[in-house]
């Protein structure tokens, strides 16, 4: 039996994610940050960080709110340059204001 050698993980499903361009605002406790996101699925979204070098402690990060979607309280998955995954506390609170978007927007995620 041929068993898989390699050091790399292996590849891990995620889900459908669209794009999007939208200015949003991240909570830092007494902070707030400018950002834009460039995708959003249902389990969180992207958000690219302004190119002046503002620093932070992640675990900062108490909620996010993107223009003409809604208010959510999220965690940051991950981050790289000035990229970072943020996913969404409660799902099940994010979905009803994902979906009114995506229908008044009639995108979606696919």
């Amino acid at each position: 039996m041929n068993t898989n050698k390699s050091f790399l993980r292996n590849p891990v499903h995620t889900e459908t994610r669209m794009k999007l361009g939208l200015p949003c605002n991240l909570y830092l406790g007494d902070q707030e940050l400018q950002a834009v996101t460039f995708n959003i699925s249902y389990s969180g979204f992207g958000v690219e960080l302004p190119a002046d070098g503002h620093t932070f402690d992640v675990k900062s990060l108490v909620s996010a709110s993107i223009e003409d979607i809604g208010n959510f309280d999220v965690f940051v998955r991950w981050k790289r340059g000035h990229r970072m995954g943020l996913s969404f506390s409660s799902k099940r609170s994010a979905k009803p204001m994902l979906n009114a978007y995506f229908k008044r927007t009639n995108c979606y995620p696919v």
